[in-house]
């Protein structure tokens, strides 16, 4: 069975679009990589909690404050993946275990406390991939001494007191840290005297012992220096020793080999920090002997030319030494770039939510569209559905939105077969109609993939088990009939990845914890039964990242905030539940892409309220975001990047 390598997941933040001899690319910049983080340090008085931010698209620029940490401190160590930035331990001691977290996509509030490192620490390195970051060396202050400990944060559940991890080959202080997806590698530092040794961490056997590697240039040793890299090389910079405006690059396929001297800083610098992107890596701050001694200069190393001096870029906008540094293009972070065919598919940063009805209207047509980069602001109404309804269902692939069946208004109402979709490269006119389903149905659900849409269950005389397929390639005639579900139920939720789809809870009371799997490669025979939800319940929504599906809200049996998870790769088990949503609600809607999960509207005296999940860090309640254009429930939600987006 597929599934998504965490090291994949990426943010849809920034796209840039172009037309290449016909096909769009989606690429230039995926996830936050834009950007690099600068946070605490000293500028000779009182530690500093200011946060600043480096624009990689227009690094002569002075660098911007963005929110700041919880308190100062100074020879903290930074890290992180392609959606937060983590800043632990440092000085004074009162905050030395703290870890707080940057959030990419909102960086002007202030960092939040995360949880702790198990023992007091500063002059300490960190390093990361896009699950794990590992805090490691440094200096406790009782007793007065240096450490080999590394500890290990879970980003998927960042609050509990970090996991001691195998430590490293000697205890050492003022250490850097680099590495790529696979290993972490800490070099340099100081015991008796400035150190050569760079150990190297294997992600996939994190309990042992740091095996030692390099070691750093000619083999001299130097401290307080700073690191970063991609996902082929590290490069160690400045540093106090005989080396200390020398930039070091540690070749990752022969990491036995000594550092090879490449082009030095612009100035010698030690207590300096580092991070960049695949392309350039960024070198700030620091103390220089020589006035003015605290520095707030930012060198720039071109990774595919190493050999010059580094270029000064726009500086810091504080002096500052002792600072630590973070950024989603970082340590070999894999950003993913797709070449496609249409100029639909450079839309995987809006979400659709469509249908539902309203305190005043029973049966709304109306369409919201949610922007991923903007998730603050209401949502924009885009193009209608050809008619108004509610207890719908929609999926669809990278092109278009299917929103299938439903319940139409007025008259007594009636079960609706129609299927619209909406054209996500125009998404103003309004929806076509395109081949009904098999039979009207309301109270159904919807996944797929990037071939198929699938509907099942709902109600129509009784409750339903029912799968209609839609051919994504032919949308005009009437939907197949596939496999059935193992029971008739209505009012379920749906969710999915590329090889399967699951269908949870609805139905009576005593089956509303069931959850079936339909094979998408293999979908005539009855669904699968799977382990259950946590709880039973009806009325919810879902979406997922293609590892995990996330089931939110619903009744169970009075409306719920819980969230339950789905592990894909072990869908047997019991449903785990996360961090809730913000509001408990029934008849609510859901679609997401593979970083953030977004839950909108549902009844609850009715609201119009849309909750983000973080897949990363998804045991903390969800972030409200910008709420729908109205008050509404019982919609349905779509998007380019739901279940068969590329993985």
């Amino acid at each position: 069975m597929a599934r998504t390598n965490r090291q994949g997941i990426f943010a849809l933040i920034d796209v840039r679009e172009r037309q290449v001899s016909g096909n769009w690319l989606l690429g230039d910049v995926l996830g936050n990589t834009k950007h690099g983080y600068f946070g605490s340090g000293s500028s000779g008085g009182p530690a500093l909690s200011t946060v600043e931010r480096i624009d990689y698209t227009n690094d002569t620029a002075t660098a911007s404050a963005r929110g700041s940490l919880s308190a100062g401190r100074s020879y903290a160590a930074a890290t992180g993946n392609s959606d937060f930035g983590y800043f632990g331990g440092g000085f004074p001691f009162a905050s030395s275990t703290v870890i707080e977290r940057v959030d990419y996509s909102n960086d002007t509030a202030s960092a939040s406390v995360r949880g702790p490192l198990s023992a007091n620490r500063y002059f300490l390195a960190a390093v990361s991939n896009n699950s794990y970051g590992y805090f490691g060396g440094g200096r406790t202050p009782s007793p007065n001494s240096w450490v080999t400990t590394v500890n290990r944060i879970d980003y998927a559940n960042d609050t509990p007191t970090t996991t001691p991890k195998g430590p490293l080959s000697l205890a050492r202080y003022s250490l850097a840290a680099t590495g790529n997806a696979s290993f972490g590698y800490f070099g340099g530092g100081y015991t008796s005297g400035p150190l050569s040794t760079i150990d190297r961490i294997d992600y996939s056997n994190d309990t042992a012992t740091a095996a030692p590697k390099g070691p750093l240039y000619a083999g001299l040793g130097k401290s307080s220096l700073g690191a970063t890299g991609n996902a082929s090389f590290g490069y160690f910079g400045g540093g106090g020793g005989p080396t200390a405006s020398t930039i070091e690059r540690l070749d990752y396929a022969t990491d036995t080999s000594l550092g090879v001297n490449k082009g030095p800083l612009s100035t010698v610098r030690r207590s300096l920090s580092a991070t960049g992107n695949a392309s350039f890596g960024y070198f700030g701050g620091g103390y220089n002997p020589a006035a003015p001694q605290f520095r707030s200069t930012v060198d720039r190393v071109d990774y595919s030319n190493d050999t010059p001096t580094a270029s000064p870029k726009g500086p810091l906008s504080t002096n500052r030494v002792g600072s630590g540094a973070a950024s989603a293009g970082a340590n070999g972070l894999t950003q993913k770039t797709y070449t496609i065919n249409s100029p639909a598919q450079v839309k995987p940063f809006m979400g659709y939510f469509g249908g539902g009805q309203t305190p005043t209207i029973s049966g709304n047509s109306s369409v919201d569209r949610i922007d991923y980069v903007n998730d603050t602001a209401t949502t924009i109404v885009k193009g209608p559905l050809s008619a108004g309804r509610y207890k719908l269902a929609a999926t669809g692939n990278t092109s278009f939105g299917y929103f299938g069946g439903g319940y139409a208004p007025g008259g007594g109402g009636l079960p609706r077969s129609t299927v619209d979709r909406i054209d996500y490269a125009n998404d103003t006119p309004t929806a076509v109609a395109k081949g009904s389903l098999s039979v009207g149905r309301f109270d159904l659900t919807a996944t797929g993939n990037t071939s198929y849409g699938y509907f099942g269950g709902g109600y129509a005389s009784g409750q339903k088990s029912t799968i209609d397929r839609i051919d994504y390639s032919n949308d005009t005639p009437t939907a197949t009939p596939k496999g059935p579900l193992s029971i008739t139920r209505s009012q379920l939720a749906a969710t999915g990845n590329s090889n399967y789809g699951w269908f949870a809870g609805g139905g009576n009371p005593s089956e509303s914890s069931r959850v079936d799997r339909i094979d998408f490669a293999n979908d005539t025979p009855t669904a699968s039964p799977r382990g259950p939800l946590s709880t039973g319940r009806r009325q919810s929504a879902a979406t997922s990242n293609g590892s995990f599906g996330y089931v939110g809200g619903g009744h169970a049996p009075s409306e719920s905030s819980t969230v339950d998870r789905i592990d894909f790769a072990n869908d047997t088990d019991v449903a785990i539940p996360r961090g809730p949503l913000s509001v408990a609600r029934i008849w609510l809607g859901a679609t997401g892409n593979n970083v953030f999960g977004y839950f909108a509207g549902g009844q609850q005296s009715s609201v119009s309220t849309i909750d983000r999940i973080t897949y990363t860090n998804d045991t903390v309640v969800a972030s409200p975001r910008g709420p729908l254009s109205v008050v509404r429930y019982q919609i349905a939600g779509a998007s380019p990047t739901i279940n068969g987006f590329p993985q």
